[in-house]
């Protein structure tokens, strides 16, 4: 019977097999009819739609505030100096120059930190690292040296006959589908006073959509492609007898853009695999983006980055949020419910404000968008893993133009996700995994030296997939390096895990926010003290009474007594080097 059962799955996982293999064929097939017909062209829009709505407002005071450093070993300024105006920038082409400082284009003139420094420096032939938070301008930091460098390659082959794969010249490559479109669509604009040829300028690749579009596209041939991990080493590895789709080996500029979210996403078997494909770094020259730069980014600039021309700069304090952003903490229920927490998103919303709402999970992103809708009747949009790529895209749309106010959203948007003039970012759901998501979520507003507020619902305690009190060192530290106030419930739950010496802390310390009460109006269970002593929970108030916590190792007392409808007593300490106190109701007793 058990062999009965292995043998139909695997009939069905060949069946499944043979569909995917049967469908690469005929879109490899494809692809070879669009070579031969001479490819497609991505759709162009009109000067008034790509440069109709450019931003305002920046604030360039803010700018000048935060802090640039260049690394070790890097030129200095006196060797190659910051870039002051783009109307000063060299070596770039005529046609990309014109297009920036236009009044009826870009219209660009002063740089951002990371532009000032990264362009001169790419420019020069240098390798980059550059950490910078989200909003921060590194687009254009890396797609002015880019374009620079396609352009040149442009002119060596302007004879060369494309009846072969895609050879581009430049490769960006980005974590998520929804970054990827940003940067294409910021490099339409940049290409669109390009000289016209043969090859497109630029083309997008991702997963989640249907290939052939793209297909016709790299059919034509393209300079700059712009691409996610995964789609690209498809469309590497579907080699025909007329070759692979795509051939990398004529690439001399690579860019990397959120490194960091590559790693976090679990692409390094894709990057290895991809950079195989490429020259080697002495051959290229290779530019690397990250929010964050933790030891897995900085393998990858030793491993990927030719080490002899390497160039660091760094933009604020990596892991600090700009000081443009207002931040906001709120009291959430223990429960964690969606249910709970959905009061408090009323409270803070403001009326045709942009705002972005984060939320933990696909299925409560859904349904925190449906409930806006039929409780508030606000104009709400959400974006999830659960959402085609189609539906997504109509989301952003709609974001974007104005038509719907608050777009709710997993953390599918939360880096790269470029929307002029987000006023508000809320964290329905704070992050899970680390600290450094909360920081990329809250760089959705605040971008381009423009203010910004962020809101985060807060949930006291440790418990899974609810709690968010390992939080908390982080935003109070995050916080103070932005002098931002804390409300005096965030300080009261201080961390009971950062409680060390063994029984010699000081009882508040230790008690961490075991020392208040337990939810208002909820069960009432107070929490748990730290290692060391000091008293655990506090009185558990609320319409159970609850019990009082559990007391620290190694002395103390364990919980306050319950109050409320049905009290009950605390729980005994745990075994300690000190003495063993059990917690009840009434009092407290030591044995």
């Amino acid at each position: 019977m058990r062999q009965s059962r292995d043998s139909r799955k695997a009939y069905r996982r060949n069946k499944q097999q043979q569909a995917v293999d049967a469908k690469a064929a005929d879109e490899a097939k494809y692809f070879w009819q669009c070579v031969d017909r001479g490819g497609a062209a991505p759709p162009l829009a009109g000067a008034r739609e790509l440069f109709g709505q450019q931003s305002t407002g920046i604030n360039f005071a803010q700018y000048e505030k935060i802090p640039v450093t260049r690394g070790k070993g890097t030129p200095s300024n006196k060797e190659i100096a910051p870039l002051q105006s783009f109307r000063d920038v060299n070596g770039v082409p005529p046609w990309l120059k014109a297009t920036l400082t236009g009044k009826d284009r870009l219209n660009y003139e002063t740089p951002t930190p990371i532009q000032k420094h990264t362009i001169p420096l790419a420019l020069a032939g240098h390798d980059v690292v550059a950490t910078a938070q989200t909003g921060s301008g590194k687009t254009v930091a890396f797609l002015l040296p880019c374009l620079t460098a396609a352009s040149a390659a442009a002119k060596e082959r302007r004879k060369a006959n494309q009846k072969g794969p895609a050879t581009p010249s430049t490769l960006v490559l980005a974590p998520t589908r929804e970054l990827a479109t940003q940067i294409a669509e910021e490099c339409a604009k940049l290409c669109f006073d390009a000289p016209r040829q043969q090859k497109n300028w630029c083309v997008c690749c991702y997963g989640g959509a249907n290939a052939r579009p793209q297909l016709s596209f790299l059919a034509r041939g393209v300079e700059v492609l712009v691409a996610t991990p995964g789609r690209l080493v498809d469309f590497l590895e579907r080699s025909t007898q007329r070759g692979p789709l795509v051939d990398l080996s004529n690439v001399r500029f690579a860019v990397l853009d959120e490194a960091d979210r590559m790693l976090d996403m679990g692409f390094e078997p894709q990057l290895k695999r991809i950079v195989a494909y490429l020259p080697s770094s002495l051959q290229r020259q290779t530019l690397m983006f990250s929010a964050t730069f933790s030891q897995a980014v900085k393998g990858v600039a030793q491993t990927y980055l030719d080490g002899s021309r390497l160039a660091e700069v760094t933009v604020g304090r990596v892991g600090s949020s700009v000081a443009s952003i207002s931040q906001f903490l709120v009291e959430a229920p223990r429960s964690g419910r969606k249910q709970d927490k959905f009061p408090l998103l009323r409270d803070v919303l403001v009326p045709n404000e942009k705002t972005i709402v984060f939320v933990q999970r696909k299925r409560d992103t859904a349904w925190v968008c449906r409930e806006l809708r039929k409780k508030l009747n606000v104009r709400a949009e959400d974006i999830h893993g659960d959402r085609n790529q189609s539906q997504r895209e109509a989301a952003l749309a709609a974001f974007k133009a104005g038509r719907c106010d608050v777009l709710c959203a997993t953390d599918v948007a939360a880096r790269g996700l470029d929307v002029t003039d987000v006023q508000h970012v809320v964290q329905f759901d704070l992050p899970q995994d680390e600290f450094d998501t909360y920081v990329h979520r809250i760089g959705r507003t605040g971008r381009a030296g423009k203010t910004g507020r962020a809101t985060a619902f807060f949930v006291p305690g440790y418990e899974t997939n609810r709690g968010n009190q390992d939080l908390h060192r982080d935003l109070v530290r995050l916080f103070k390096e932005n002098k931002q106030p804390l409300p005096s419930w965030f300080l009261d739950t201080q961390n009971p895990r950062s409680a060390k010496n063994n029984g010699h802390v000081d009882a508040k310390r230790a008690g961490s926010y075991g020392d208040r009460g337990g939810d208002r109006g909820g069960n009432g269970y107070a929490d748990r003290g730290g290692k060391g002593g000091g008293r655990g929970g506090g009185r558990g108030k609320g319409s159970d009474g609850g019990r009082g916590g559990r007391g620290g190792f190694d002395g103390g007392r364990g919980g306050g007594r319950g109050k409320g409808a049905s009290p009950r007593g605390g729980s005994t300490l745990k075994r300690g080097s000190g003495a063993i106190a059990t917690s009840t109701g009434k009092k407290t007793t030591f044995d």
